[in-house]
């Protein structure tokens, strides 16, 4: 692919077995090798997740949001990323996603190679709000989902590549934020509502480039929109 970026998902929920330790050194530079102690903190039973990027870079504006630890839906799972595409054609740029549920042994993806839509998307600096619908074809049911991630976890700051040549430290991640979703089937009735704490999001750049591409905004400027 020539995308800068490439996004794939590898497992949207399982059960963890293992541990990690810590090892906490001395402060002090004259003694830093010297370890004080080890921390060691069990993973057993815990519910993992595990997805991967490649490419070059990655885009100019995105938004992330993940989480398996939903608190009367064990199993469940949540994966959103939509994004600026950059493509090598013309230095075109469009707005792009791809999300899915998985519940109750159920895949439902809410993606642009799956058909489906926004109906509405806002971001503010206490919180991100979205609502998909899929589309309904042979393989898939109709389902619409609302999502409302608050914004007031800390954040940890993380490395990125930059064009193949280095990592820089740019991306801003919570690990702690909570997100009400709805699951709603295609007559309406909702399916499934909880509180999804742990939630992974990140949100960077100008993400309200995003907001003015969703096709229900008549004033967009491309023919590619959300």
């Amino acid at each position: 692919t020539n995308l800068e970026c490439t996004h794939g998902v590898l497992s949207f929920d399982h059960v963890l077995h293992g541990s990690i330790t810590f090892t906490n050194f001395n402060e002090d530079a004259t003694n830093s090798s010297q370890p004080l102690a080890n921390t060691t903190v069990s993973m057993d039973e815990g519910r993992g997740y595990t997805e991967k990027d490649f490419g070059r870079s990655f885009p100019s504006l995105w938004i992330w949001i993940q989480t398996n630890s939903f608190r009367n839906n064990p199993g469940t799972s949540l994966f959103v990323s939509l994004a600026r595409i950059s493509t090598p054609i013309f230095g075109l740029e469009f707005p792009g996603f791809t999300a899915a549920v998985w519940h109750d042994k159920e895949l439902i993806p809410f993606a642009t190679w799956s058909g489906a839509k926004f109906e509405n998307l806002s971001i503010s600096s206490e919180k991100v709000f979205m609502a998909m619908r899929s589309s309904k074809n042979r393989r898939y049911f109709e389902y619409r989902v609302e999502l409302t991630v608050s914004r007031d976890a800390p954040e940890m700051l993380l490395y990125a590549p930059v064009n193949f040549t280095k990592m820089e430290p740019f991306v801003h991640e919570a690990l702690l934020a909570r997100v009400h979703m709805r699951l709603f089937n295609g007559h309406g009735d909702i399916i499934f509502d909880d509180i999804g704490v742990n939630t992974g999001l990140e949100v960077h750049g100008d993400v309200e480039w995003l907001v003015n591409n969703l096709c229900e905004n008549k004033s967009r400027k491309g023919w590619i929109c959300l």
